[in-house]
């Protein structure tokens, strides 16, 4: 495969499908990862932006090791049926921008501008600048925990999830050195299940703006809005 040529090994350990394909069956390909894993080539197969209904019908032909969705303090979808399905199959999940694109870390405003071609977060609904405002009674809940925890807003954003769930692996996006340990340490931030219960109640009494969702395809897929900005 040419993955493995790109890698430099003879086997991959964990192999996702980020996007389902509304015109290729992912049963198919369900059963192809088994038989992949039967051979030795990939340890573990994973999916990305499914609802449950896709993740059980393609679990039931080959066991599925992982789940990276779309999952924050701002994107809660998974909260409903991935997560509960996903503890009792034994499944990980692994949040992608769990920071909400940068938002939680409490660093981006209203008037940021997203300048780059290829910055997808000029296509955040969270980050329309109408939302940025909206969704301030959320960062005000993260500065009064990152107050009490002598943390960083981004690093309660992820005890939060750390504190919630237990087959939880988040993955920031980070592009320098400073971003990556601030995250790293979020591991060391203990929320007390007082604490987490309060912050709990006080994200569950305030009103989102801006929702994408999990659920996408290759041919609705959200990369395609910038994709388009290249043509």
């Amino acid at each position: 495969m040419q993955s493995m040529k790109n890698l430099q090994t003879d086997y991959i350990d964990l192999y996702y499908l980020h996007r389902v394909n509304e015109h290729v069956s992912f049963e198919e390909i369900a059963a192809a990862m088994g038989r992949l894993i039967k051979e030795g080539v990939v340890r573990a197969w994973g999916m990305s932006q499914v609802d449950v209904n896709i993740l059980a019908k393609a679990h039931a032909v080959t066991s599925v090791a992982a789940v990276q969705n779309l999952y924050s303090m701002l994107e809660r979808d998974c909260e409903k049926d991935i997560f509960p399905y996903c503890l009792e199959h034994n499944i990980g999940v692994v949040p992608f921008s769990p920071i909400a694109s940068g938002f939680l870390s409490g660093k981006i405003k209203a008037d940021t501008q997203f300048e780059a071609v290829d910055d997808v977060r000029k296509f955040v609904p969270q980050l329309s600048r109408e939302n940025i405002i909206a969704n301030q009674p959320v960062l005000d809940i993260l500065a009064e925990y990152s107050a009490k925890k002598h943390a960083t807003n981004a690093q309660i954003s992820l005890a939060w999830m750390l504190h919630k769930y237990p087959n939880v692996v988040p993955i920031p996006g980070s592009k320098n050195q400073e971003r990556i340990l601030e995250n790293l340490g979020a591991a060391d931030v203990e929320l007390t299940d007082e604490e987490f219960r309060a912050l709990e109640a006080a994200l569950d009494a305030c009103t989102i703006h801006g929702h994408r969702g999990i659920m996408e395809t290759e041919q609705s897929a959200f990369g395609n809005k910038w994709k388009r900005t290249d043509k």
